[in-house]
């Protein structure tokens, strides 16, 4: 799932003296032969946006439908509203408000004449339970999202720009719900062998709201997407521990994590939640579950999307994988050493990639991991309140930690948490469980040796 580079050996059947060699190096990437030509490369060939959690949401998902393509087109005109300008002539804001209207009208009536070809896609494999549960929904959320597109036109009518924009957020959380559902092939090839292949992946999206206690008072709810379009592994281990109610009761700690390179390194108090002990210990193999560092990256050249997984060696610090773009490693992996060979895995040079998320993105949630130690998380996760790192700094984490999610609602509560104060509840939705995937397949002794490859 990485990155496909000119300099990129691809693993191949090897003597376990070459496999060595190459496990001798200290750290890399690799990608997975992936479908990512069904990801619209229109939509990824230039990191996110970071305008709002909503248009990230909208911009990942691997949708090419004409119709839901344009109907976003019209909602992103709305995004002129977003910020005050003073320098603004009246006839300059008054035109704005039109051509928003008109976009809006435009939006309105191409969701109805159009209903058709918003339609769920339906796979051969769904169930008769899945089937029932799409088709509802996606009648349900053609009729929200036009209640929505309603809301924003009388906003527009009345030039009420902070309506304007709340009701846009709405109008695009519904459209990026409604976008799931049109999804013909999930994007990415997720392990089905080796060292991740027992982990839990959610394939597709789930929304999860925690309720926040501080002492005895509630202070509200904060409900987070996780997306498994951004991190299918990452977002999987989350909702799975979610469905546990392994973070229910656990409290917010405050820790000092070091951001940016291992050569000068700035050390930063951040608030992280789902801290017990270690982590999550699987009650299968009984021991601790370990989650890779998997980052949705572009290529530098060609501007595809590829997921990527972090190779790195426990007693090794650096992510810098200069030493995989030489042209003169050409030794292969043998899928005795490394598992995924067989799935078409290739090593990349992360100098040849970007991250398609960027902590700029309000509202990121990141699995931790222990610093120096990419492979390391387990339950652990974060977003930046504004405060921690002025925005300049934020895209140290970029390449460091895996996003696998967005808050949507909450922001305020969010922004408020403190150390000590605690998850009260868990509630995951109902679809996004249909969504979360199991692995059942493996034996006892291939789980248990997969655990151990991850953690070494």
């Amino acid at each position: 799932f990485l990155i496909a580079s000119g300099l990129a050996p691809v693993v191949t059947q090897a003597e376990p003296a070459s496999a060595a060699k190459w496990l001798g190096r200290k750290t890399g990437l690799y990608v997975i032969d992936d479908r990512s030509s069904s990801v619209p490369k229109e939509q990824v060939d230039t990191p996110i946006p970071n305008l709002s959690s909503e248009y990230a949401l909208l911009k990942i998902l691997p949708v090419k439908n004409p119709v839901f393509r344009t109907l976003e087109q019209s909602i992103e005109k709305l995004s002129v509203f977003r910020e005050v300008r003073e320098d603004l002539s009246e006839k300059e804001a008054m035109d704005n408000f039109k051509k928003a209207e008109l976009a809006i009208e435009d939006a309105i009536k191409a969701t109805k004449t159009k209903r058709s070809q918003l339609q769920p896609v339906f796979y051969p494999e769904d169930s008769t339970e899945v089937a029932i549960a799409k088709g509802e929904r996606g009648e349900a959320l053609i009729e929200t999202f036009l209640g929505d597109l309603d809301s924003v036109l009388v906003a527009l009518k009345n030039k009420n720009s902070t309506l304007v924009t709340e009701r846009e957020k709405a109008s695009l959380l519904t459209l990026g719900y409604l976008g799931e559902l049109l999804v013909r092939d999930f994007p990415y090839r997720v392990p089905s062998t080796g060292r991740f292949s027992f982990l839990p992946r959610l394939l597709g999206r789930a929304k999860v709201t925690f309720r926040i206690r501080r002492k005895n008072a509630i202070l509200g709810n904060i409900t987070i997407v996780a997306d498994g379009f951004t991190a299918p592994i990452t977002a999987g281990n989350f909702v799975d521990l979610c469905l546990r109610n392994f973070y229910t009761g656990l409290a917010v700690k405050t820790m000092n994590k070091k951001f940016g390179p291992t050569t000068g390194p700035i050390s930063v108090p951040i608030n992280v939640l789902g801290s017990y002990n270690e982590g999550f210990y699987s009650p299968l193999t009984g021991k601790l579950r370990r989650v890779p560092l998997e980052i949705i990256r572009l290529e530098r050249l060609s501007g595809a999307a590829k997921l990527s997984y972090s190779f790195l060696r426990p007693d090794f610090t650096s992510l810098d994988v200069l030493s995989f773009g030489s042209s003169s490693f050409t030794q292969g992996v043998s899928a005795a050493a490394f598992p995924e060979a067989a799935m078409g895995v290739s090593l990349i040079p992360s100098m040849n990639s970007k991250p398609l998320l960027t902590f700029d993105t309000p509202g990121l949630v990141a699995m931790n991991h222990p610093d120096n130690y990419p492979n390391g998380g387990s339950s652990e996760f974060f977003a930046l309140q504004d405060d921690v790192l002025p925005d300049g700094k934020r895209k140290l984490l970029d390449n460091q930690y895996a996003p696998f999610g967005f808050i949507i609602n909450g922001m305020s509560i969010f922004q408020s948490l403190r150390a000590d104060d605690v998850i009260d509840a868990t509630f995951v939705d109902d679809f996004g469980k249909l969504n979360l995937i199991q692995v059942r397949s493996s034996t006892f002794s291939d789980v248990v040796q997969g655990t151990e490859a991850a953690s070494s």
